[in-house]
């Protein structure tokens, strides 16, 4: 028994790892100082959007697609 738990320890350690290491190798996650920040999209983005509405943020009902190319970034603070 103590020998088949001893296996199952080094299995979940390495699984633990690989999925340690490919969430932070993992080239599908960036950070974006949204303060200055431009950026490009590279992929079609589908998502809720916000728009501006009588000086309120009204979120979509709907999603919708962003094309590839479009430029995304933050507003300077109110």
């Amino acid at each position: 028994m103590l020998k088949h738990l001893k296996l199952y320890g080094s299995v979940g350690g390495v699984i633990s790892a690989m999925i340690l290491t490919s969430c932070v190798t993992s080239p599908d996650v960036i950070f974006v100082d949204t303060t200055q920040d431009i950026i490009r999209l590279g992929d079609d983005v589908t998502g809720h959007i916000y728009y501006q509405k009588d000086g309120r943020w009204i979120r979509s009902a709907n999603k919708v697609k962003i094309p590839a190319g479009w430029y995304a970034g933050g507003l300077p603070p109110e």
